[in-house]
């Protein structure tokens, strides 16, 4: 989910649009209500667990999608479009057995009004951020009711996190203690270098051990370092700087070890949906990032790829990524400027689901 560059604010005044949710708990079917049944074409191993009432699921979710719009104009269309639904059941439907899922349909700006957001052309982005923080406000408003949340986006949807903590949440003790944690991957925040605030926030932390909460898990993957990349380096990260986010050399992108958080070292791999992304740009960089093979799939809901790797923090270059190192090999390739980013998220997506249920479960037992 790409498109990240993006260009300086020309504030306009807007009535705000209603808000169009994608997933809510309010709706009877969604995109992130997919069962969990699995198939792991390594071991062969078909899981398929129960699903968990909305009832006991102690906080919820604010997912923001990533680019995926086929959308010709410079923002999509306020409509659950769907490669938008394929998207919300990528990345959040896993998370569905943590919480109550909500993720709005937002008029994101789409692959070809990067190019012009390049050349200033900034409305775009901020005709999206409008919309999510409306479905924020929206979602206070009338669902939160005081319980705990985790936000989570990647790529665009990152940034517009980045962007809505740092303006909306870190600034406020109430909104502060309702964060269990958040999942900002692909969006280059930032600290200042040596701390883990000081830089996007200045009161909630980046992760740095496993069972902490009420934090931010934050990382871009590589799976071989950069000489250039739009990602991992603050000094080089022109989207920050025309949405007046924090960037410069006395930053560093942050990048927590999800093995860490999660307690969990073991080898990981690829987990999708197994049906496939509906046609379009996504789709086909998705079929590129797998390419001989196809995207992993299975007669089950979802997939576990056969590769398994592992991975650490480094600082290469000046790109601090999180390197993917393959154990079990499959085909992964690199999308120029962008490295693995298309599985940030996917590759170990149930290492992040159990750093966000121990969230969950810590913000329960400390709620006040």
């Amino acid at each position: 989910m790409v498109a990240l560059t993006l260009g300086a604010y020309t504030p306009t005044s807007a009535a705000p649009q209603p808000t169009l949710w994608l997933c809510s708990p309010a709706m009877m079917s969604d995109p992130c209500d997919l069962p969990q049944d699995t198939t792991d074409l390594l071991t062969g191993k078909v899981t398929a667990p129960q699903p968990v009432k909305d009832s006991d699921k102690p906080v919820d979710c604010f997912y923001v999608l990533g680019t995926v719009t086929n959308a010709l104009a410079s923002n999509a269309d306020l409509v659950a479009s769907p490669e938008m639904k394929a998207g919300a059941s990528l990345q959040a439907a896993r998370f569905n057995r943590v919480c109550r899922m909500f993720a709005p349909v937002y008029r994101q700006e789409s692959f070809t009004g990067v190019a012009p957001a390049n050349l200033g052309v900034t409305e775009p982005f901020f005709i999206a951020y409008r919309d999510v923080l409306n479905a924020w406000n929206d979602y206070l408003a009338q669902a939160n009711n005081g319980r705990g949340v985790i936000l989570i986006g990647h790529s665009q949807g990152g940034f517009m996190l980045r962007k809505l903590i740092r303006e909306r949440i870190d600034p406020h003790p109430d909104l502060r203690s309702r964060v269990a944690g958040a999942f900002v991957i692909g969006a280059n925040a930032t600290t200042a270098r040596g701390s883990t605030v000081g830089g996007d926030f200045t009161h909630i932390p980046i992760c740095t051990h496993h069972g902490e909460y009420r934090c931010v898990t934050a990382y871009s993957t590589n799976i071989v370092y950069p000489p250039l990349s739009l990602v991992g380096n603050s000094s080089l990260d022109n989207g920050s700087r025309q949405l007046g986010l924090p960037f410069g050399p006395q930053f560093q992108v942050a990048c927590t070890d999800p093995a860490v958080l999660s307690g969990s070292s073991k080898p990981v791999g690829l987990t999708v949906p197994s049906e496939p992304f509906p046609p379009g740009i996504l789709a086909t960089l998705i079929g590129y990032t797998t390419f001989p093979e196809a995207w992993p799939s299975s007669s089950s809901t979802w997939t576990i790829g056969r590769g398994r790797g592992v991975g650490s923090c480094e600082e290469v270059n000046g790109y601090h990524q999180y390197h993917i190192r393959m154990t079990q090999p499959q085909a992964i390739n690199e999308v120029p400027l962008l490295d693995t980013h298309l599985i940030d998220v996917n590759f170990g997506l149930d290492r992040l689901v159990g750093i966000a249920a121990q969230q969950a479960d810590q913000w329960r037992a400390n709620a006040r």
